[in-house]
């Protein structure tokens, strides 16, 4: 199976979209189809070769939506509404309508200019409705539009025909201009990402696409400018401003042997970097990826809008012709009821609900990002507002995870210097918190020809035969299954132990602090909802029991391996109501933050674990953030909440002031075009405003 990614060009209807998505779904070859509405993008899957692929989706898009266009990425297509085509037509059915209403024309010729001008301004629309009529689908917005126009037309009501088609087609220009402007402003914040980087040559600085800079090359970032690619400053030092990618308004201070991550932004130095990572891989090209992909993971409310569009049209179409048959075959005037049909037929469209709904949540993802909140799908701020268990991972969550070294502790006669070796060779290549304090504080000769043998078994311990020596490091029980006895009681402290073919050589303690904030979130959490707050850990118990018991925890587990953590997690998810979330550093607890109902990895910027792991990725280490994701995930629903109730509120009142005979044709298209603008605009309200903390 192959994935090809495309754009999709001049599509302004949301009901379309789902349309042509689903028309793709059919297509023989294709497993599966994802289009985008807000970001103007399909991802297709084909099970099989395609001849004509691209060809082939054109002309289905184009059977649905005239002058629709897919094509690869990076593709320009000019715009089909800023073309003097579109908006000739509408000029000049304006002066034909002036001509026929100002000037004194006999009754024949003012319908003939009658006519002309609903052909002028509607004539695409009247294709596309044949061209929906000749396939078959006679739900089609531009049929509707058409149908109900015509019968203004029958009536006699040439103005209102024309007007409610010229509306309805700047309606449609209103709206995309709204839609573009929200995916604009969204898209200019995360404008992050420089186009190219000033690599240094043999011949000197010369410029050059990110694409082609390689590990281990290095590049010149003038002040002002943002960091391309990540890697570590080899020359220079200077502040940089990580607020576009984590929130964090105060400026970082960097110097030689400091790594920098792309998308910063240099305040004031120059700086020499060199690079660790391509373009690909880079911590900006990630996060930028994760929020264009966050629209395939559509939350239930979006797949509910979706199917409820493909019901509303049809029973507004039937009740349209109920209104008219019904009185008329009781006797009453067909005009009168013919009339008041058409306005069931003009407020037929989903398209308020169809717009509004992904783009509440793209803007909220959005709104999320600038944040430093990484949402990768809607799905999870649905199930985020309605999380009522939250478990916390202790060490680099609850706590700030930078252990430092508290004791070394030797029995009576041992090496002091043996215990740092074994200890630092064992965890050179390790990325636990454990083998980073050892590294920051202790070194020792580390040559990997030497290494014979290595296992390390997670939340136990490791085993190593380095130059002819057995080393073994890791929890007490670790140890004395490896035959170590009489080991020193370090109490509740964390701790490694060590040995070395078969004699004891001590342990190391480790002190860790509680991470500034935690307590004030933790309290907010309750008071926001969430009804149990615990902590799962592999850390001694006394110590997991006091950190439990000074942050008000509801419950708490100690001394875990990370199957045993899911076990516990699978049963509070059993007896619990609600949905269950797990924070955790994203580095040792994949397969819980797998587990839970949404996944939240609470850590420094850069971990790749972090970004490719968890539901929701938290790009700073202060506990508020998790407060501001539910924040967003709440105002998210409420502006989904709105427009739903705007758009069929809206919908509704026009029906029976219609039915009434209190409102007509203009009113309709007014108030359909307008609940439409109304709830696009809405839906990027909350987006725009004060995001830097």
């Amino acid at each position: 199976m192959t994935t090809q990614e495309y754009e999709v060009h001049n599509l302004d209807c949301a009901h379309c979209a789902n349309e042509i998505e689903a028309g793709i779904c059919k297509m023989p070859g294709i497993a599966e189809a994802r289009l985008d509405f807000v970001n103007r993008k399909l991802v297709v899957s084909y099970s099989e070769e395609v001849v004509d692929a691209l060809e082939r989706l054109n002309h289905l898009a184009d059977s649905i939506e005239p002058g629709v266009s897919i094509t690869d990425t990076n593709i320009e297509v000019a715009d089909k509404r800023a073309s003097v085509m579109f908006w000739l037509p509408l000029v000049l059915c304006v002066l034909v309508l002036i001509v026929s209403l100002a000037l004194p024309v006999a009754p024949a010729l003012k319908t003939c200019l009658g006519i002309i001008a609903w052909l002028l301004v509607g004539h695409r629309v009247i294709w596309s409705a044949l061209r929906s009529l000749i396939k078959g689908k006679v739900f089609g917005e531009q049929f509707l539009m058409t149908i109900a126009t015509s019968g203004a037309l029958v009536l006699g009501e040439f103005t209102e025909a024309v007007a409610v088609m010229f509306l309805y087609e700047i309606g449609e220009w209103l709206e995309s201009l709204a839609v573009k402007r929200s995916y604009k402003s969204i898209q200019g914040i995360l404008s992050i990402k420089p186009d190219k980087a000033h690599l240094i040559t043999a011949e000197g600085t010369k410029d050059v696409a990110l694409s082609q800079v390689q590990v281990g090359q290095r590049v010149i970032v003038y002040p002002s400018e943002r960091i391309p690619l990540d890697g570590v400053v080899s020359k220079g030092s200077s502040s940089l401003d990580t607020s576009t990618l984590t929130g964090e308004a105060a400026p970082l201070a960097v110097s030689e042997g400091d790594k920098v991550i792309s998308g910063t932004l240099n305040i004031q130095g120059l700086l020499e970097i060199e690079v660790i990572s391509i373009d690909a891989e880079s911590t900006v090209s990630r996060v930028l990826k994760l929020i264009e992909d966050a629209g395939s993971r559509k939350s239930t409310s979006e797949r509910f809008i979706t199917r409820f569009a493909g019901v509303y049209t049809p029973a507004v179409v039937i009740a349209a012709i109920l209104v008219f048959l019904i009185p008329t075959l009781l006797g009453f005037e067909a005009a009168v009821w013919l009339k008041r049909a058409l306005v069931f037929l003009i407020v037929s469209c989903p398209c308020a609900l169809v717009i509004s709904v992904p783009l509440s949540y793209y803007v909220g993802i959005g709104k999320a990002a600038r944040q430093g909140i990484i949402v990768k799908g809607s799905i999870y701020l649905d199930i985020l507002r309605q999380v009522k268990n939250m478990v916390f991972d202790k060490t680099g969550t609850l706590t700030t995870g930078e252990l430092k070294i508290k004791n070394l502790l030797t029995p009576k006669g041992g090496d002091a210097e043996e215990l740092k070796s074994t200890v630092y060779r064992c965890e050179y290549t390790s990325h636990h918190p454990f083998a980073k304090a050892i590294k920051a504080a202790y070194s020792a000769d580390y040559e990997a020809a030497k290494v014979s043998a290595f296992s390390e078994h997670p939340g136990k311990g490791i085993t190593m035969e380095y130059d002819a020596g057995k080393l073994v490091i890791g929890s007490a029980k670790y140890l004395q299954e490896h035959g170590y006895d009489d080991l020193i009681d370090v109490e509740d402290e964390s701790c490694v132990h060590a040995g070395k073919n078969g004699i004891y050589l001590g342990a190391i303690t480790f002190a860790d602090e509680l991470r500034p904030g935690m307590r004030d979130t933790i309290a907010q959490l309750r008071s926001k909802g969430i009804e149990h707050l615990g902590v799962l850990s592999g850390d001694r118990k006394l110590k997991v029991q006091a950190l439990s018991r000074e942050l008000g925890l509801d419950f708490w587990e100690a001394e875990l391996l990370p199957d045993q953590k899911i076990e516990h997690l699978e049963r509070l998810m059993q007896v619990s109501s609600g949905f269950t979330a797990y924070v955790g550093e994203g580095m040792n607890d994949a397969p819980a933050l797998a587990r839970a109902d949404v996944g939240i990895a609470m850590g420094k910027i850069g971990n790749p674990a972090s970004i490719e792991t968890a539901d929701i990725v938290l790009l700073n280490d202060r506990p508020e953030q998790l407060l501001k994701a539910l924040e967003v995930a709440e105002n998210t629903h409420k502006s989904v909440v709105q427009n739903i109730s705007l758009a069929l509120g809206v919908k509704v009142l026009v029906m029976v002031l219609g039915l009434s005979g209190v409102s007509g044709l203009w009113e309709a298209i007014i108030a359909d075009v307008g609940v439409t603008l109304l709830a696009v605009l809405n839906a990027g309200r909350f987006g725009f405003g004060k995001s830097r903390t």
